[in-house]
């Protein structure tokens, strides 16, 4: 460590009593996290280009954050004046206290890498050069295994974080920006990718339903063992008994119909299942339906009570999602006072803030939350009665934490309390950012297609959700596909028609449109999608739904560029696919031939409109020979190849 490294003076500032930021050198954000503790980011200390490497440690979780020490003669007076145009604009913006947080480390981050392994830049020549450096940096830790490897969310975040940073600092405007840095896409993730189907959803919530039922009604009737349902399986009379994985025990006629335990030798047979030895039966009875029962009964609060509370939280907290389609973070930041019990099942029952959207947002849901959210609110009472620590005392969702103290229930919460118990064996977990897209699934389903209804209910734009949750699973998507063709004309080619000429196709050109997998789309208000002008009934109805039918649709448009011709052509292969793995040469021609043939004339039209198409679809053809096609229909010609394979005879939907 260099001698010259020195602590310096330093001023925090509160994220929510923001301050003018005079002297962003000494500056540490403060800020509160979703669970009530504190924060603390030393981000001025990228100020200075000689500082110690490590920027914070904790000696003990429980102590105050320790800033890392800098080398005044370093400070930079250039820096100063970039990040304070920086913080001043992000901390205007109205961000959540941990978007905040998250904006600043990865800020920091980039400034570790321009100081440590970069050129310590001081002019925007020099901060661009290490931003490249950066991205080539972070695209290698992307194609690595195991701790020190970024997926593509991690990767975009950073250099997103990067890139604005710069742009902030030096005024740029986003014109100007493009000329130095051009924006980083990643097309590998998408919102509405997912590993969970709607099944996987379903047996999801009717075992956090179940399970929240069972514990909350011990909790507040008293009753242990606890009573519980097992997922995938028929029989009753199981009963939980502690935190551990050998807690759920068969104990079938061990009570009286009071509930009370029946003696010993009455018993003991069942016990044998479990204990071979007596002594460990005598054990198991003594310890948990004598000791372990009356301490349930007698005392206010015990470990099992805190886990079985935290248990329901846990499993509300997925019903409430379920229920609602609720984003994640306005839902954990719900107050109780915000609950209106009477509108629950008829209209908005409740309100709040989304900071990402900047707008307030509406919760809506089905009668048959109110009984849960009732029973709920009665835990809630039962757990303020106990006198525990705490200030998060007006928050819906707060779990009881070490050392008897009462916290707010955060993401990382829905982990750490099933990791240990098998109460959830043999049902697949379904994340947050599943369940909204399932949501959204379902809406989209029952609803057909009626995108401005679902964007109601997600409380989202119709851009947002024609984007980002209108797709569905990939099974589901290839029955589906096959589903939709079948409905398509039952004449040949040009029978859908009123006449022998051309249908036109909009151009990006022409229109402001959005990108979807079929190429793009010009239907950016609130219109039902309708037939382009010259198709007739027999043609398909568009639906928003079914990216196949957008071929057919008024709204329908083409980009003039590789990325929309290269959808088309893969679209072409994946109907391709299909029609070879059924293997139906009446189908093909009757079903799949009016789709193709619309794909063919969308390209000779758009080669009509701009010779330069020619190019583009030569190389858009070079890829489909090599198999290169679109990421989102290469998913289903992925799963049409594997279906046919596992059944040896061809895909029959």
């Amino acid at each position: 460590m260099s001698n010259s490294f020195t602590d310096r003076q330093l001023i925090e500032v509160s994220i929510s009593q923001l301050e003018d930021i005079t002297h962003p050198q000494y500056t540490v954000i403060v800020g509160i996290s979703s669970d009530g503790t504190t924060f603390k980011i030393d981000i001025g200390r990228v100020c200075y280009t000689n500082r110690e490497e490590d920027s914070g440690r904790f000696r003990h979780k429980l102590e105050h954050y320790i800033t890392g020490r800098v080398d005044k003669s370093t400070l930079s007076i250039e820096r100063i004046e970039w990040l304070k145009t920086y913080l001043e604009e992000i901390l205007q913006k109205g961000w959540r206290d941990e978007t905040v947080r998250s904006r600043l480390h990865r800020l920091r981050s980039f400034f570790n890498f321009c100081d440590f392994k970069g050129s310590k830049p001081l002019t925007l020549n020099n901060l661009v050069s290490n931003y490249k450096y950066y991205q080539i940096h972070l695209y290698q830790r992307s194609h690595l295994s195991g701790k020190k490897s970024l997926n593509a969310v991690t990767l975009y975040a950073k250099l997103d974080t990067a890139r604005n940073f710069i742009k902030t600092a030096f005024g740029l405007s986003d014109t100007e920006m493009l000329k130095i840095i051009p924006i980083h896409r990643y097309t590998k993730y998408s919102r509405a990718d997912r590993e969970s189907s709607l099944d996987d959803f379903r047996k999801y919530i009717q075992t956090c339903i179940a399970h929240f039922n069972d514990f909350s009604d011990a909790i507040l009737d008293n009753i242990y063992p606890v009573p519980i349902t097992m997922p995938n399986s028929l029989d009753n009379d199981y009963y939980w008994d502690s935190t551990h994985n050998s807690g759920v025990k068969k104990l079938t006629n061990c009570f009286s119909s009071k509930g009370e335990p029946l003696p010993f030798d009455d018993i003991k047979s069942v016990l044998s299942d479990y204990y071979d030895n007596e002594e460990y039966q005598k054990t198991f009875y003594q310890n948990t339906l004598i000791k372990h029962r009356n301490q349930w009964i007698n005392e206010k609060l015990d470990n099992k009570k805190s886990y079985a509370y935290n248990l329901c939280v846990h499993c509300f907290y997925y019903i409430y999602l379920a229920f609602t389609a609720a984003n994640v973070q306005p839902t954990l930041d719900l107050k109780i006072s915000d609950l209106n019990l009477e509108n629950l099942g008829l209209s908005t029952f409740a309100e709040k803030h989304k900071y990402r959207a900047g707008r307030q947002i509406e919760f809506t849901a089905s009668p048959q939350l109110k009984r849960y959210l009732i029973k709920f609110l009665r835990l809630r009472e039962w757990v303020e009665g106990l006198g525990l620590n705490e200030n998060c005392r007006e928050y819906l969702f707060v779990r009881i934490g070490e050392h008897r103290k009462l916290k707010r229930f955060s993401r990382e919460s829905t982990s750490s309390t099933t990791k240990n118990s098998n109460l959830f064996n043999g049902v697949k977990k379904v994340s947050a950012r599943d369940i909204r897209n399932l949501c959204a699934e379902y809406f989209i389903k029952h609803s057909k297609g009626n995108l401005s209804l679902v964007a109601r209910k997600m409380n989202n734009s119709l851009t947002t959700v024609a984007k980002s949750y209108t797709s569905i699973d990939l099974e589901s998507q290839a029955i589906e596909m096959n589903q939709y063709h079948e409905k398509i004309s039952t004449q040949i080619l040009r029978s859908n028609r009123t006449n022998q000429q051309f249908i036109s196709i909009k151009t990006s050109r022409e229109y402001h449109t959005e990108k979807i997998p079929a190429g793009s789309c010009s239907n950016l208000s609130d219109h039902i999608p309708v037939k382009a002008k010259g198709f007739n009934n027999e043609a398909p109805s568009p639906s928003c739904a079914t990216f196949e039918s957008c071929l057919f649709c008024e709204f329908f448009a083409v980009h003039i560029d590789f990325e929309d011709i290269h959808k088309l052509l893969s679209l072409k292969e994946a109907l391709l696919k299909s029609s070879e793995i059924r293997n139906d040469s009446e189908h093909r021609l009757i079903v799949i031939e009016p789709s193709l043939y619309r794909i063919d004339e969308i390209i000779n039209i758009v080669q009509e409109k701009d010779s330069r198409v020619i190019e583009l679809v030569n190389d858009a053809k070079q890829k489909i020979n090599m198999q290169i096609y679109n990421e989102y229909w290469n998913k289903h010609i992925d799963f049409l190849t594997i279906a046919s394979q596992s059944n040896g005879k061809g895909l029959s939907l």
